[in-house]
């Protein structure tokens, strides 16, 4: 699937963009978003602050990205109340901003232009706001990209929810955690107004496959990359 795009290696990291146009866009290196998951064992505190440290020396500006008020519709779709699922995801979210905070402070810290946010901070954004209808529209035009959103939300619910199976109420309330993410794939670069910008995860993601390498009614920008970034090291 990431034939186009070619994979780079160094002694860290391996660098799988998904197409001719993402690999242009990596090494010209101006911008990168960098998604973290709560609940995800995978963003240790030294992951992350070798992470970060690699990500200064390939990329001139920095924006990490933490999915505060996506989380709460998680939770709700694992059938918690409102409440609960406010609570939990507030305590959560402490958690994850506590490591990345720390992941910096072992990469150098934070340059001037680097930032570290929370989504509800960027929602309003008119940016964020056009690419989120856009991603909504096309999610409800397309069966194909709704069965994608559908399948990705369905595994991860079972992954938490382990002997529970999964209602189509359920199903669909955890899609909007994946909808929430979607404008950041679409328009990084208007939503932190640079001229190009890399967004990256360390697994395939299906839908940004469909954003970057299929035919699909919602496709990428040129301005915008997509790639797998995962450590070198296969224990890391």
């Amino acid at each position: 699937m990431l034939n186009e795009g070619s994979s780079h290696t160094d002694r860290n990291f391996v660098v799988e963009p998904f197409s001719a146009n993402c690999r242009a866009i990596y090494r010209k290196g101006a911008h990168v978003v960098m998604g973290v998951s709560p609940g995800n064992s995978y963003f240790r505190v030294d992951l992350l602050g070798r992470l970060l440290r690699w990500l200064r020396a390939h990329f001139q500006q920095i924006d990490v990205v933490i999915p505060d008020t996506a989380l709460v519709a998680t939770y709700l779709a694992m059938g918690y109340s409102s409440q609960k699922s406010a609570k939990k995801s507030h305590a959560e979210i402490s958690v994850l901003h506590n490591r990345v905070h720390r992941g910096w402070e072992a990469a150098g810290g934070p340059r001037p232009a680097d930032g570290l946010h929370m989504m509800s901070a960027l929602e309003a954004r008119p940016a964020y706001q056009r690419a989120l209808r856009t991603a909504e529209d096309a999610l409800a035009a397309d069966p194909g990209l709704r069965a994608t959103a559908l399948g990705m939300s369905r595994t991860f619910l079972s992954s938490r929810l382990r002997d529970s199976e999964t209602d189509c109420v359920q199903t669909e309330l955890g899609t909007r955690y994946l909808l929430a993410e979607l404008p950041f794939l679409l328009a990084s670069a208007d939503i932190f107004e640079v001229n190009s910008s890399l967004c990256f995860y360390h697994q395939p993601v299906p839908l940004a496959e469909a954003l970057f390498t299929r035919g699909s009614p919602l496709r990428a920008p040129s301005s915008q990359a997509y790639a797998i970034i995962r450590p070198a090291s296969a224990t890391a």
